[in-house]
């Protein structure tokens, strides 16, 4: 009985054991698919967290462009904000689809429109990537690009252009995919080199090379002037080079997100994480140095541009292989890429491609050589590759030239046929903006019905141009620079420009003269490249109390108020004058010396009642009574006028008339200036009339006929009185030759000898 009672508890023991050991199994099984489930969620939320840091790129490429254009800067960030939103939309209707669709082949997805899959993460990372792309072309083709242009061609890159190549390199049944064992042609593209930036930046290249350079970005020499187009663009402020900084910080943090996502997950994958955030720091930091140290051994100078785009040409060179090199690799893809991106840059310029960003050299070269060195610097153990070293790197080189051929071919001809839509047109034409404001920076529509018209021009810029070609490029920027400044303060309206000259209209000649004199006083105050000092047209020149009445370029100025006929130019959408007036403006300016203001008696007439004196107040009619070389003053204005005869004006003044009556604008504080020889034609010299008994101004030599080759051409003469301030004599000899070697014989020996 004993030994039966002790079998029963026995059993009873190994039968509670069992039941513990059943409910310890069951629950160590709900442990694990917890913890497997939360290992997928963290791993999504990996992803969400990463797509989130690609998506906030988007910030940082408006601030790169906005950092780098001067002009239609709304229009720039409208083309941003909308970008996400164009390609979402695209993405969603058939791009995914062609991309990830379930019913595919080797070379394209087929779903229906609309689709999502169950698991929308993935599907929300690839947006992000599709929008990255998309943007690159946007810089491309920054500041002249019409907005419908730049959103049709977004629907298509986004929903056309890139999910082919997404399928092919990325899609478990692409040609080019690592994921599919009978690819006939397995591509290492870890996050994208080839994807989204070579695709990016070819179809960039297309869109800036069809679109055309910038205006006044490539000036062009010619025998007598320096073309260039219309709204050269201003000097950069300095405020635009923080958000260029900023931008490319927020890019290289959103970098992280684009490389270190594309791991996929991160539980059981910490290491292969964090060696992707290695190389990609690495790599951008080599090419931020190696960009610091080339433009210093090459330019003299450190350049911040120039070390932000090393950044992202490290970034985007280390794209495709990441995961799979070592430290120093990543350091030679962001060495290599940075002089990949600064020779390319360089040939772009050489080839006349105005892209503004460097959109092609960095995404689609830089992208170009991330595949080559994703072949090159592997480890196979940590890239996988299929195929042996050297057949692997014949694959990378062979699967960017067709992405590049791909993108290239496309965009070319979807550019190419919406130019044709858009019946010939996809730029701006003269800066124009399309989303007009009340504080427009440069209004299209000008002051109607009465109009001050007025042209200016730079003294001798033939000769400064052939003194120093590249100093003079940026002394025009910033005469440029001055005179649109002033023009918004003074309600102008600038009309166009040609080479040196400028034209504006006013709705007053009160704003008109205001105008001139605050930009012959502003242009004292501007920072003039050095080399322009050594020429006899722009030296340094003080009056007797040690104040600075010439410095720079000095720009002559002339204005007459009239009634002109205007209409819109049909090319630019913007008010155009001409007519009697227009010509009677032009002819005024185009016979003063540099520095001087010129105006017609139309415009003295509106300015009368700001004449200082009641007491003895003017006639009513031209000269107004007033006397030869008399200073009057009009305090309000800040300046004088004088009377300085009446000149046969070529084309404008009748055969039996005895010419028109000419007046000078001198402004307080620049009396000492003293002035050369008026600029006539031969016909005007000789109709040239002053009051009896006074010698016409400026004309040092009797009956002196400088025969003008051009109207707009700038004065040869010498201006009497004048003591340039000349640094050394080699200087002073190479300016006079230049000067005088644009003029004639004959007008040499009129000059004498002893002038030379």
């Amino acid at each position: 009985f004993f030994s039966i009672a002790s079998a029963w508890q026995s059993f009873t023991m190994i039968s509670n054991f069992t039941e513990v050991v059943q409910d310890l199994s069951s629950q160590v099984t709900d442990v694990t698919a917890l913890a497997k489930g939360i290992g997928n969620d963290v791993d999504s939320l990996f992803m969400l967290l990463a797509a989130f840091m690609v998506f906030s790129m988007q910030a940082g490429f408006a601030l790169v462009e906005a950092g780098s254009i001067v002009s239609n800067l709304r229009s720039i960030l409208m083309k941003n904000v909308l970008d996400v939103c164009l390609c979402t939309l695209s993405w969603w209707i058939i791009g995914y689809g062609l991309a990830r669709g379930r019913f595919s082949n080797a070379f394209v997805g087929i779903e229906h429109p609309f689709y999502l899959p169950d698991a929308t993460i993935p599907w929300y990372f690839d947006l992000s990537f599709v929008a990255t792309s998309a943007t690159i072309v946007s810089g491309a083709m920054a500041e002249r690009t019409k907005f419908v242009c730049y959103v049709v061609f977004t629907i298509i890159i986004s929903g056309i252009i890139y999910p082919f190549v997404c399928h092919w390199v990325w899609d478990g049944k692409g040609f080019m995919a690592v994921s599919n064992p009978n690819a006939p042609l397995p591509l290492l593209d870890f996050a994208g080199c080839g994807v989204v930036h070579m695709v990016g930046g070819f179809a960039g290249l297309a869109g800036a090379y069809i679109v055309g350079p910038r205006p006044g970005i490539f000036l062009k020499r010619t025998k007598m002037i320096q073309k260039k187009d219309a709204f050269v663009h201003d000097r950069l402020l300095a405020s635009q080079k923080l958000w260029m900084v900023i931008g490319t910080l927020i890019l290289w943090v959103g970098w992280y997100g684009f490389n270190c996502g594309s791991v996929g997950a991160i539980v059981h994958t910490v290491d292969s994480v964090a060696r992707v955030a290695l190389n990609t720091t690495v790599s951008a930091i080599v090419g931020a140095l190696a960009g610091a140290v080339a433009v210093y051994v090459h330019r003299g100078i450190f350049i911040v541009d120039v070390v932000l785009m090393g950044i992202l040409a490290g970034l985007v060179s280390v794209t495709a292989g990441a995961p799979y090199m070592a430290a120093w690799g990543a350091a030679i893809c962001g060495f290599v890429g940075f002089f990949v991106y600064y020779a390319v840059d360089l040939l772009l310029q050489r080839f006349e491609i105005d892209d503004p960003v460097s959109a092609f050299p960095i995404h689609g070269c830089c992208g170009f050589w991330g595949l080559l060195a994703a072949g090159l610097l592997q480890f196979p153990s940590l890239s996988g590759a299929p195929k042996p070293y050297g057949v692997q790197l014949l694959m990378q080189l062979i699967g960017g030239l067709i992405i590049a051929a791909w993108s290239l071919g496309l965009a070319i001809v979807c550019f190419l046929v919406i130019k044709k839509t858009l019946r010939g047109s996809i730029r701006l034409v003269n800066a124009e903006h399309e989303f007009m404001e009340e504080e427009e920076e440069y209004p299209r529509i000008g002051p109607k019905g009465v109009v001050t018209l007025l042209f200016t021009d730079i003294q001798s810029s033939t000769a400064l141009w052939e003194a120093d070609e590249e100093a003079m490029a940026e002394a025009l920027i910033l005469h440029d620079h001055c005179l649109r400044t002033n023009l918004k303060t003074h309600d102008g309206f600038e009309v166009k420009t040609e080479g040196d000259a400028f034209m504006a209209a006013f709705g007053s000649s009160v704003d008109a003269a205001r105008y001139c004199i605050a930009v012959q006083k502003e242009l004292l105050l501007v920072k003039w490249p050095k080399q322009i000092y050594s020429n006899l047209a722009a030296g340094v020149q003080d009056d007797d109390s040690g104040h600075v009445i010439w410095k720079g370029v000095r720009v002559r100025m002339g204005f007459h108020t009239g009634e002109p006929a205007d209409k819109e130019n049909p090319v630019t959408n913007r008010t155009d004058y001409f007519g009697r007036d227009v010509n009677y403006a032009a002819r005024v300016s185009g016979i003063g010396d540099g520095g001087q203001i010129l105006i017609s008696s139309g415009s003295l007439e509106h300015m009368l009642p700001y004449y200082s004196d009641p007491e003895d107040p003017l006639d009513p009619e031209p000269p107004f009574g007033m006397e030869y070389g008399k200073h009057y003053e009009f305090a309000d204005l800040q300046c004088w006028v004088e009377y300085i005869g009446h000149y046969k004006l070529k084309g404008i003044s009748a055969a039996d008339s005895p010419g028109e009556h000419l007046y000078q604008i001198i402004p307080f504080g620049l009396q000492a200036r003293a002035f050369g020889g008026l600029r006539l034609d031969a016909e005007e010299v000789a109709s040239a009339t002053p009051a009896p008994g006074h010698v016409a101004p400026g004309l040092a030599v009797p009956g002196l006929a400088l025969g003008r080759r051009d109207s707009r051409r700038s004065d040869m003469s010498p201006r009497s009185g004048v003591k340039p301030n000349l640094t050394a004599r080699s200087n002073r000899l190479a300016a006079l030759n230049m000067i005088y070697s644009d003029m004639e014989d004959e007008e040499l020996h009129q000059l004498g000898a002893n002038k030379v």
